[in-house]
C-alpha cells in the first residue's frame, strides 16, 4: 500500500528550479533511498516529502490507513505531521541537555501527554542502546551516540514515516555500520524509511527501492534490478580464472557472442553481448574440452556504476 506519493512535483525558487516534474510513490514498509549529486534536489526533495516546503507545481499526498483516501501533505500538514519524524543532517538536539531530557522535550513538542512519554522514552532508550547513557549531557556523547540520539529524538511520538538526511555522515565505517543496523531495526518496527545519503554501497545494501536525482529530474526510480535492467547489457562482466588452459579458453571465447576479452594476466574479463547465453555456451564448451577452471564470477553493475553512468561521472 502506498503512503507517499508524488505527483509531477515541481520546485522553484525565483527562476531557479530546484525540482522538476517528480513522481514517484513510496510504499508502507519501504526502506527508500535518494541519491544524487551534491546540488542535485536531493534535500529539497527530502523537504517535499516530509511537508516542510510546498511544491510550486504538482502535488505530494499522504495515504491514511483510516481511510485510505489521499490528502495533500502541505495543506492537511497540521494533522499528518504527528506521522512523520525527520532527522536532519546537522544534530537537532540540545547539547546541554542530557540524553533522556532530549527525549522527553521533543515528546512534549508533539503533546504526548507525560505518562505515555515517560513510558515511551524508556522504551526508546533501551530499543536504541542509550538508557545507560540517558543521565549524560548530549555533547559528551561519541559522534555514534549522538547520532542515535537524533533518531531517537524523531521518534518519541512513533510516527509511520522516518524521513533521514544523511544519516551516517562523518562517521567511520564501523559507526556507518551501526547506524545501519538501527535504521533496519526500525524498520522492523513498521516505520517507513526515507533516506538520503552519499553512501551508495551502504544503500544498496539497505534499500528496497532507490530514486536517482540528477540535476533535479528524477533519472531512475525503483527496485534496484529495475534500475540496473537498462545498464545490464554494456555493463555485464564475466571474470574467469583460467590456470594453465588460458590460451585454449581464449581460443574458445572468439567463437561466442563476446564484443571483448581482456587478458589481465591471472584472469580474463569477458564483456558478453547476452550474458545468460554467454555463461552458459562457455560452460558447456569448458565442460566438452574437459578444462579447468580456477574461479568464474558474473559481475553486474553496482549501484555506484550506474550512478556514475547516469550523472557522467568519473
Amino acid at each position: 500500500m502506498e503512503i507517499i506519493q508524488l505527483k509531477g512535483v515541481s520546485k522553484e525558487y525565483g527562476r531557479n528550479k530546484i525540482i522538476e516534474d517528480v513522481s514517484l510513490t513510496i510504499e508502507e514498509g519501504d526502506i527508500f533511498g535518494i541519491i544524487g549529486q551534491s546540488g542535485s534536489g536531493k534535500t529539497t526533495l527530502l523537504k517535499l516529502i516530509s511537508g516542510f516546503i510546498e511544491p510550486t507545481e504538482g502535488e505530494v499526498v499522504y495515504f491514511s490507513k483510516i481511510d485510505n483516501k489521499p490528502k495533500d501533505l502541505h495543506k492537511h500538514f497540521h494533522k499528518i505531521k504527528r506521522h512523520l519524524g525527520f532527522t536532519p543532517q546537522h544534530y537537532s538536539f540540545y547539547p546541554k541537555l542530557t540524553v533522556k531530557e532530549n527525549i522527553l522535550h521533543f515528546g512534549l513538542l508533539y503533546g504526548i501527554d507525560q505518562k505515555t512519554l515517560i513510558e515511551n522514552a524508556r522504551s526508546l532508550l533501551e530499543f536504541t542502546g542509550l538508557y545507560e547513557h540517558r543521565g549524560k549531557l548530549a555533547e559528551n556523547l561519541s559522534g555514534g551516540m549522538q547520532k542515535r540520539l537524533d533518531i531517537t529524538c524523531s521518534l518519541t511520538h512513533k510516527p509511520k514515516i522516518l524521513i533521514l538526511d544523511e544519516p551516517t555522515a562523518d562517521l567511520d565505517p564501523v559507526l556507518q555500520e551501526d547506524i545501519l543496523r538501527l535504521i533496519r531495526e526500525v524498520n522492523k518496527q513498521g516505520v517507513t524509511i526515507v533516506i538520503a545519503s552519499h553512501h551508495l554501497e551502504s544503500l544498496e545494501r539497505l534499500c528496497t527501492k532507490l530514486a536517482i536525482i540528477h540535476r533535479g529530474k528524477l533519472e531512475s526510480y525503483g527496485h534496484l534490478e529495475e534500475i540496473r535492467k537498462p545498464f545490464l547489457r554494456d555493463h555485464i562482466t564475466i571474470t574467469i580464472r583460467t590456470g594453465n588452459d588460458k590460451e585454449k579458453i581464449i581460443g574458445l571465447l572468439q567463437k561466442l557472442p563476446v564484443s571483448k576479452i581482456i587478458d589481465q594476466d591471472h584472469q580474463l574479463v569477458i564483456y558478453p553481448i547476452d550474458a545468460p547465453k554467454t555463461l552458459a555456451a562457455l560452460l558447456q564448451v569448458v565442460k566438452q574440452e574437459n578444462l579447468y577452471l580456477h574461479d568464474i564470477d558474473l559481475h553486474k553493475p553496482t549501484l555506484t556504476e550506474i550512478f556514475q553512468k547516469i550523472t557522467g561521472k568519473k
